[in-house]
């Protein structure tokens, strides 16, 4: 029969037992939490870093698309002062051909 001075050895073995193996299981809960957190914050990232390229592709396209629309508009418009400043010319050769004939 055991005696309660062994129990009591016993008793205290097991209970720095179950600490040491709730410390240890502490730490590597610990550990595994960090790692886990740093996957997850690195998967945000990497999302972020998509969302951003996307958004940035489209803000480009659209920018181009503007451009393009602004330039051939203001091609149109220069193609129409052309246009009129050539008929005003064609006009004043006329107008002073004609004084010119006029007063020879």
């Amino acid at each position: 029969m055991r005696s309660v001075i062994e129990e009591i050895a016993a008793a205290e073995k097991r209970a720095d037992e179950i600490r040491q193996n709730a410390a240890t299981q502490a730490r590597e809960l610990t550990q595994k939490s960090k790692e886990d957190a740093q996957k997850a914050l690195s998967e945000l990232e990497n999302e972020a870093r998509d969302t951003l390229q996307k958004e940035l592709e489209t803000a480009k396209s659209k920018g181009e698309r503007i451009s393009g629309d602004t330039l051939t508009q203001l091609e149109q418009e220069a193609d129409v002062l052309c246009d009129n400043a050539t008929k005003r010319l064609n006009q004043a050769v006329s107008y002073l051909i004609d004084k010119v004939t006029k007063t020879a």
